[in-house]
């Protein structure tokens, strides 16, 4: 076996974390595929009450992995976080299966919970099992990356039939199900991990078995009191807003006094780290376009014949994935070739090309929108082709970036910086949503004259990241060097 070949096979570990977010990305979307229409059609929600509900859970969903990880860094490491997030995710979606409103707030405030320990956790334990320097991991990434879409794809193509032959309670049920066997998959396969992802060296709880007892009474103690915090909250999701934004203030605040601790060499790392997390702030705005502007794109000015088959404006979410799991592979193996040639790029080059690619896609849909649309319908394949680019965008910034993330923290404090990560979706989404009134459509406006409102927010967007990617690279030097070289060993804790 060459060099290459062996560089080439990733760690046995890599695929039982693949599965293990599969399973549990295919219950989580499983929920997040009805969630809306079980509010509105199941509860009587109006769809403002529905949205913004929506909108709070997911705010609360991202503000947790900050602390989970953390958590999981100090005290009890990586492996117990994912099995106590597990058991609570198998919880609240079963909680959920019982069709009430309080059921529905019960359950969903354990979820935030259960995110906190599982999400930031796992991502953290695929950095584990590279080495400094180890050219595979952003390959391995990639791979752990389809396994989250492969998760994703499953639902949206059965969860409306499921719930419409049976009931909402069958669909949570399912997403239950699909939990256990994440957690399943994980528990019998952690041998594989070897000694990584246990309780840190560093952790008091090694000290005394009071400790510990003391330790976990309050850590249960302080999950029924942030529960029943969430459930309240949801009462009020609009003050809920304003709270969630304090506290998203305070936890980066908290993050920069950890970042000032670390050794010099170590805190310009941690610093090239968090301005690539706000660059992909940006990059995230406009890809949650798929769930706004690209949709109501697709239900109005989209003609809905493709390839000889009818389809309708929630088919083309199917795109996405789909492009996620063709093009994996092959960008896994493309990182270790080039490396092995010396040719890898860097994390902020590929982070730049992601944003360039998002341009793309926006500029070609907005072009052929413009040019190629015939009585205010485009063809299908501008968007299908848009969602390609910025697929080959997401594929160079969402994996490179969780890679960046456990390659550019120190050991003790991986989980909580992968927690940054995902806490800056919660911007997104924000940023996202003011971007997509651009393409806001008055009332009795169809046709040629919506589809000349959506031509212009395309472009506008096409722009606006041809601008950010501009910046980027521009920052690529600057990011390089505090990042330093890649194979640098990265400074431990003293124990």
């Amino acid at each position: 076996m060459s060099v290459l070949e062996r560089n080439q096979s990733q760690p046995k570990g890599l695929y039982l974390l693949f599965f293990t977010e599969l399973w549990e990305r295919f219950g989580f979307y499983m929920v997040q595929t009805i969630l809306v229409l079980y509010m509105s059609k199941g509860l009587g929600y109006t769809d403002g009450g529905a949205y913004l509900l929506y909108g709070a859970f997911t705010s609360m969903l991202f503000l947790t992995p900050v602390v989970g990880g953390y958590i999981a860094d100090r005290l009890i490491g990586f492996s117990q976080s994912i099995i106590i997030g597990g058991l609570l995710f198998i919880l609240g979606y079963g909680i959920m299966a019982f069709e009430s409103e309080k059921a529905l707030f019960l359950g969903l405030s354990i979820v935030i919970i259960a995110n906190g320990f599982f999400k930031p956790n796992v991502s953290s334990l695929v950095g584990e099992l590279y080495h400094t320097g180890d050219p595979r991991r952003d390959g391995g990434f990639t791979i752990f990356y389809m396994g989250i879409n492969l998760g994703a794809l499953m639902p949206p193509l059965f969860a409306g039939a499921i719930v419409s032959a049976y009931s909402w309670s069958f669909g949570f049920s399912i997403a239950s199900l699909g939990m256990a066997i994440s957690l399943l998959t994980f528990v019998f396969g952690k041998k594989k991990l070897g000694p990584i992802g246990g309780m840190p060296t560093v952790s008091p709880l090694h000290k005394s078995k009071v400790m510990k007892t003391i330790f976990y009474l309050g850590l249960f103690s302080a999950i029924c009191l942030l529960i029943l915090l969430f459930q309240i909250l949801f009462h009020y999701p609009k003050e809920a807003d304003i709270i969630l934004i304090f506290a998203s203030i305070a936890i980066f605040m908290a993050v920069l006094f950890f970042l000032f601790k670390e050794s010099p060499h170590q805190r310009k790392r941690l610093f090239a780290c968090l301005i690539l997390i706000l660059i992909s702030v940006g990059f995230w705005a406009f890809y949650n376009q798929t769930f706004t502007s690209l949709m109501l794109f697709a239900d109005r000015n989209m003609s809905k014949q493709f390839l000889g088959f009818t389809i309708d404006a929630e088919f083309t979410q199917f795109f996405n994935p789909f492009f996620i799991i063709l093009l994996s592979p092959i960008l896994s193996r493309l990182w270790i070739r080039l490396d092995a040639k010396g040719l890898d790029p860097s994390t902020p080059t590929k982070f730049s090309l992601g944003i360039l690619f998002m341009a793309i896609g926006f500029l070609v849909l907005g072009a052929g929108t413009r040019y190629f649309s015939v009585d205010g319908e485009a063809s299908p394949w501008w968007l299908v082709t848009s969602y390609f680019l910025e697929t080959v965008g997401e594929l160079l910034l969402s994996p490179i970036g969780l890679a960046m993330v456990t390659k550019l923290s120190p050991r003790h404090l991986v989980g909580m910086m992968m927690g940054v990560w995902f806490l800056t979706q919660s911007a997104a989404f924000a940023i996202g949503g003011g971007l997509a009134t651009l393409s806001d459509v008055p009332k009795g406006v169809v046709g040629s004259m919506s589809l000349m409102i959506y031509t212009h927010a395309f472009l506008v967007y096409g722009a606006i990241s041809l601008t950010l990617a501009a910046l980027s690279f521009a920052l690529v030097p600057y990011l390089k060097y505090l990042i330093g070289h890649p194979h640098d060993p990265i400074p431990t804790p003293k124990q």
